[in-house]
């Protein structure tokens, strides 16, 4: 029997998946890696479906279960926020409750499978969460013909988690599948990447993310505006998408309010540009998760020296920023080697932030160290 999985771009990925589904040769563990909202999760649903029912059919009532997160065959973990127990009751109860924040999350993806949480704090997967979907696993399937696993930003798991992961990937349930999603392989630990078999994911093409942006009831036109800003990444496009929703044109003024930032450190005066850092740093005025903010400021920098960068290199219409001709020009006396440090020092930055470094420390130094250098002060 073939089949087609349905899943946005990377079609070279998709032919392999439906190849290893046709001839029965599937892999006891996948990773699927790459760059961040690729599609990875969307691919793992899929090929979970045909796993599990035998059928990717779009009209296949069990297949559209595993789809909505709902088939009783499919285990599927991501981090959340441990939820404290209530007033006068004991650990011990709260534990037996261990799944309860996980099949909440499946609810809310059986409403809207790119649906994905915002916490107020660090999320993670409790090791004792990871042992019991494991003892689940190894059982007998409820009503499919084996269960699946899927764990995604599975990088996010302490080291102890890990370990109990290892011990599974190294002796796995005969006929079961694991499928983990990590953007950050290189957190995991080697022996559970040699267990795995590795699966890149390329960033999506814009037109891809606007067509999904589309579908889900966006016009065309800021459809394919969030989806060069979102430089590849569908969950960042969607993501985006819904802050619109919920704030009319917030995600543009964010935008712009960040590029101004960049425009004080990179022409203002020093003590503009504290000014301009302490508003990145100061907590929650925005009413996000500050680490979380931070983080996408370094990102939106990233991708804006590479504009800048690609401007140099070959002017032409921008690539992503596409309605900040008139900002770009004033960036033109920085050079390539100039843009290629920014990036390095922005993805050092952002590391370190979403490592739970110091914000402020980081972010004066990562400004201060371009002032060091090459700057493009004068070209304004």
């Amino acid at each position: 029997m073939a089949f087609q999985l349905h899943f946005p771009g990377n079609d070279r990925i998709r032919e392999r998946l439906e190849r290893a589904l046709t001839s029965g040769r599937l892999a006891g563990a996948y990773l699927f890696e790459g760059v961040a909202g690729a599609g990875q999760e969307q691919a793992a649903v899929e090929l979970a479906a045909g796993i599990i029912v035998g059928s990717t059919e779009l009209d296949n009532p069990d297949a559209k279960r595993v789809r909505r997160y709902s088939h009783p065959d499919l285990h599927y973990m991501l981090p959340v926020v441990k939820t404290p127990p209530p007033p006068g009751e004991d650990e011990g109860a709260a534990e037996s409750d261990i799944m309860s924040p996980f099949l909440e999350q499946q609810g809310f993806k059986a409403a809207d499978p790119y649906y994905l949480p915002t916490f107020s704090k660090k999320p993670n997967i409790p090791v004792a969460a990871v042992r019991r979907v494991l003892q689940v696993l190894s059982g007998k399937p409820f009503e499919g013909r084996t269960k699946v696993m899927i764990i995604r930003d599975v990088d996010i798991l302490r080291p102890d988690s890990q370990d109990t992961l290892l011990k599974s990937l190294e002796e796995p349930p005969p006929g079961r599948v694991i499928i983990l999603i990590s953007y950050r392989p290189e957190a995991l630990r080697p022996t559970i990447l040699s267990r795995c078999q590795r699966v890149p994911f390329d960033a999506l093409d814009s037109a891809i993310i606007s067509d999904v942006l589309q579908s889900r009831g966006l016009g065309r036109e800021r459809a394919e505006l969030l989806a060069r800003l979102a430089a590849g990444n569908l969950e960042e496009a969607i993501r985006l998408a819904g802050a619109e929703d919920e704030k009319g044109n917030s995600v543009l003024a964010q935008r712009e309010e960040w590029l101004e930032t960049l425009d004080i450190c990179e022409f203002g005066s020093d003590i503009a540009m504290l000014d301009a850092v302490q508003g990145v740093t100061g907590g929650k005025k925005r009413g996000g998760l500050p680490t979380q903010e931070r983080a996408e400021f370094l990102a939106l920098g990233i991708s804006w020296y590479r504009e800048v960068m690609l401007q140099l290199l070959e002017p032409a219409e921008p690539r992503v920023h596409v309605d900040q001709i008139d900002r770009l020009a004033r960036y033109r006396n920085l050079s390539v080697q100039g843009c290629l440090d920014r990036i390095g020092r922005f993805e050092k930055a952002r590391t370190q932030i979403l490592s739970n470094v110091n914000a402020q420390l980081t972010l004066l130094t990562l400004f201060f160290s371009i002032r060091a250098g090459e700057s493009s002060r004068r070209a304004s």
